[in-house]
């Protein structure tokens, strides 16, 4: 006779979940920032021409920034582990379709905390980064901000 339990892990198997059949965006590829929908290009100091190269690697993703002239290659397990990043560790984990990067930096002697979370539109062909940042300056005065959020808009370079 079979149990409740058995069946139910029968069925489980036989008739995995949505959500487990579902697949991992593929971010692979040359993304350049569209600074007129981009919150990081408004800044008081705005960001000139941003360029981001993402390519897939067996367990991470490596990530190449390229502002003013300048590139920042970085690399992230996507085991949860951590990975070393300059100043600090990265970990990173999936949130459904969305690729959560949580960073720890010491910069200037303070602790800065980073959440980017990067999905992509259904075309595939626009990668929406939301990054959440916060300094923890060890200090409150009324008006003094600890954080800072945005979102940013990258399109798909076609090659």
């Amino acid at each position: 006779m079979i149990t409740v339990r058995s069946a139910l892990l029968i069925c489980s198997l036989a008739f995995p979940f949505p959500a487990q059949a579902q697949s991992r965006p593929d971010f692979s590829g040359t993304w350049t920032m569209d600074r007129t929908r981009s919150e990081s290009a408004m800044q008081a100091d705005p960001i000139g021409p941003t360029t981001v190269v993402i390519t897939a690697l067996p367990a991470a993703l490596q990530i190449a920034t390229t502002r003013d002239n300048k590139t920042a290659t970085l690399v992230y397990k996507l085991d949860g582990s951590a990975s070393p990043i300059p100043g600090g560790t990265a970990t990173s984990h999936w949130e459904g379709a969305t690729l959560v990067i949580e960073s720890i930096r010491e910069i200037q002697g303070q602790t800065v905390t980073t959440k980017e979370s990067r999905r992509l539109n259904d075309g595939g062909n626009e990668m929406l980064v939301e990054t959440v940042l916060v300094v923890q300056h060890g200090y409150t005065l009324k008006g003094t901000q600890n954080y800072g959020a945005g979102k940013d808009v990258f399109t798909r370079v076609k090659e």
